[in-house]
């Protein structure tokens, strides 16, 4: 059972969320690896866009708008599954299904870690890109998938 998706009602307080819940807390991955999550990587999560469709480039001006309310909620200019979905990342993190090489051919990052949040007959799979840092796995990305695929979970790393 997945856990709640979250009630987004201000783009500040999903952000307050993230960095409290994901950002500022230590999640370790069942091979014992550190997995984190930036500030700043919080505008590609959940796939926030300018007035002109693009992903903003200063992440960091971005989040000092989003915290002084001038940059506001707007249907289409983000991905609501992805920002209500985000309390899944923790336990994609810790109890992967499995970990696998990133498959992703124009994506960046390292590994990905799958988990099946559904059942058998209604899989509701999530996708989490992360890139090796050393010891640190940092998560690039967070996507649905609809159906994974036998040759992706032969190439597992782990378990």
């Amino acid at each position: 059972m997945p856990p709640a998706r979250l009630q987004i009602t201000t783009l500040a307080d999903l952000l307050e969320w993230y960095e409290k819940n994901l950002c500022q807390v230590s999640l370790t991955d069942p091979r014992g690896f550190r997995v984190r999550f930036l500030p700043g990587d919080f505008i590609h999560l959940i796939k926030l866009k300018t007035k002109y469709g693009k992903e903003p480039s200063n992440a960091r001006l971005i989040l000092a708008e989003i915290r002084e309310g001038k940059i506001l909620l707007r249907p289409g200019r983000f991905d609501i599954q992805r920002a209500a979905e985000l309390p899944w990342a923790a336990p994609l993190a810790t109890d992967p299904g499995f970990i696998c090489p990133n498959w992703v051919a124009l994506g960046q990052g390292d590994e990905a870690y799958v988990k099946n949040f559904g059942s058998d007959d209604q899989p509701a799979h999530r996708v989490m890109i992360c890139k090796r840092v050393g010891t640190i796995r940092r998560v690039v990305t967070i996507f649905p998938r609809e159906k994974i695929s036998q040759p992706i979970r032969r190439t597992q790393i782990w378990p």
